[in-house]
């Protein structure tokens, strides 16, 4: 049955939510919302505290409220749930003079509560998102019903958590009103650096199409300190208007990535492609270049149409070969399998070799350490495979290598190998290790490429890029037209964001951590019998963090 009506005294002021419950007999007992164990002053933190500890289960409604007073009663009009108070003459502090504390109805906000508002949602989340970035709505919506205890739709979060980021960063159509003020920007903290945005007519108006920029600093440190390489990649963008966007990298002097250039285009296709590369050579001029493909592209369209461990083994064996006869003779075996394997590679996809003219040098070490690193392989080489091979010395620096019936040409001023591995990486070869290690040479830094010196590296990174200062200090060009934000067709459904993984794609097993089993986390763990085994692996951590 309904509880009673209770008089209670219940101060709030407007500085701090605070209520005293003050009893009228010892038979009655007051529930602290707030807090598990009673107390007699309680202090909710926050107003969104005191909102989420009061109106999370139920919903409720002012039925006479003024300056003055309010009276207030539960969303069920059923619920005997009241509570009435009035402004004391301090005129600050209201106190509760009639108060049904217990519920005689369900939980009445099964659908969501009408008090979280998309408004207080985006109040809530906007913090959260600028300090953790973009998170999943789901796992906000656990944060939110964990933190406040307030349970919303899905899509009444989805709107305020994209409100909150349109108050963040702006609309998205607005940000293409200001991409020439960007590129001035751009232009005039960096001199002398290329930026290019390609626009698209369409009747009277002008939409974003693509955008290109390539640093000073970016541009003349590869030239000077990075290997005469170039990688082309791109990632699809999961915003309102898609794209995608396009990045030109090398290798630095310390095998890590060093950024050319980067751009965003509306997709990849041979247009686009052709346009990043075109503004590229506005800035680098690089004659009689070769085009390679990614093996691991190549591998997977290969495989749509000739299926088998054979075919993948050798292709991808015959693509990272040093040798030429070794990458003929792995072709072969592909054409005497399948003809037809071979015939789809000639047509599509000629360039496979991916190492065969390209003078690609992947690095090791700084010069700092490489003497270092060289002398351990020597040693090890030396004691282990160096006394097999055959030294037949034709000049002080030509000579014959031979092992097992094979026999390698070595000339080291030339710093070239007939295994052209040397060539290809810059670094000696095990049958050029063999004739130095014969010479007795004692400097063996002339024999690696000029890339691997620290000089190289910081030539790489000697120029500086400009910082730029926010929007609101950008110089404003008006423009005659205005720029619009790229047309676009958004497919039917929600927008996806999860790459499409193949069939045929190796999947990683997620192994517990606590037993050491396949098949489930660490959060679904119901093995009491291995906790022996837990505790076990558990001390031996401790163990090696102490020591």
């Amino acid at each position: 049955m309904y509880d009673k009506e209770k008089e209670v005294t219940i101060y709030a002021t407007t500085e701090k939510l605070r209520y005293n419950p003050k009893l009228l007999s010892c038979q009655d007992k007051v529930i602290d919302e707030y807090d598990d164990e009673s107390e007699t002053d309680s202090v909710c933190p926050s107003q969104e505290s005191y909102h989420s500890l009061h109106s999370s289960d139920n919903e409720y409604e002012l039925l006479n409220y003024g300056e003055t007073y309010a009276y207030t009663c539960c969303g069920d009009k059923k619920c005997k749930w009241r509570i009435h108070a009035s402004l004391t003459q301090d005129g600050v502090t209201f106190e509760v003079k009639k108060f049904i504390e217990t519920h005689s109805c369900t939980r009445s906000n099964k659908s969501g509560n009408k008090h979280a508002t998309q408004g207080w949602i985006v109040d809530v989340v906007t913090d959260k998102l600028k300090s953790e970035g973009d998170v999943s709505p789901a796992d906000q919506k656990k944060w939110l019903m964990h933190t406040y205890n307030v349970e919303v739709p899905y899509m009444r979060f989805f709107r305020g958590r994209e409100q909150a980021y349109t108050d963040m960063y702006g609309k998205w159509d607005d940000s293409y009103a200001n991409i020439y003020d960007f590129k001035q920007e751009l232009e005039k903290r960096n001199p002398g650096s290329v930026v290019e945005i390609d626009l698209q007519t369409v009747g009277e108006k002008k939409h974003f199409l693509r955008f290109f920029v390539s640093l000073t600093a970016c541009s003349k440190g590869f030239l000077t300190g990075c290997r005469p390489y170039i990688g082309l990649d791109a990632c699809h963008l999961k915003g309102k208007f898609n794209g995608v966007l396009v990045a030109a990298t090398s290798i630095d002097g310390n095998n890590g990535m060093f950024p050319v250039a980067y751009g965003v285009l509306e997709a990849e296709n041979t247009k686009s492609w052709t346009w990043f590369l075109t503004s590229l050579k506005k800035r680098l001029v690089y004659p009689n270049i070769e085009h390679r493909e990614c093996i691991r592209h190549l591998c997977s369209n290969f495989k749509k149409h000739f299926r088998g461990d054979f075919f993948m083994s050798k292709l991808w064996e015959a693509a990272n070969t040093y040798s030429v006869n070794k990458h003929d003779r792995l072709l072969n075996e592909i054409a005497t399998k399948c003809a037809d394997a071979i015939s789809y590679l000639n047509e599509n996809h000629k360039k496979i070799w991916s190492r065969s003219d390209i003078r690609y040098k992947p690095v090791l070490d700084l010069l700092d350490v490489i003497k270092e690193k060289l002398m351990e392989r020597f040693d090890k080489k030396r004691s282990k495979n160096l006394g097999k091979y055959q030294v037949c010395r034709s000049s002080d620096n030509k000579a014959e290598v031979k092992y097992k019936g094979y026999r390698w040409d070595v000339v080291l001023d030339e710093k070239k190998c007939s295994c052209r591995k040397w060539q290809v990486t810059g670094l000696p070869c095990v049958h050029a290790a063999a004739f130095i290690a014969f010479t007795r040479e004692p400097n063996w830094d002339k024999y690696v490429d000029t890339y691997f010196t620290v000089d190289k590296f910081k030539e790489a990174y000697a120029l500086e890029i400009s910082p730029m200062p926010g929007k609101d200090q950008w110089v404003n060009i008006e423009t005659v037209e205005k720029i619009y934000p790229p047309i676009i067709k958004r497919p039917p459904g929600r927008p996806k964001k999860n790459r499409i993984i193949p069939h045929d794609e190796h999947k990683i097993r997620h192994r517990c951590p606590r037993c050491g089993m396949y098949g489930h986390h660490q959060r679904t763990y119901k093995n009491p019998a291995s906790q022996g085994f837990d505790e076990a692996s558990s001390s031996k951590r401790k163990e090696h963090k102490i020591s």
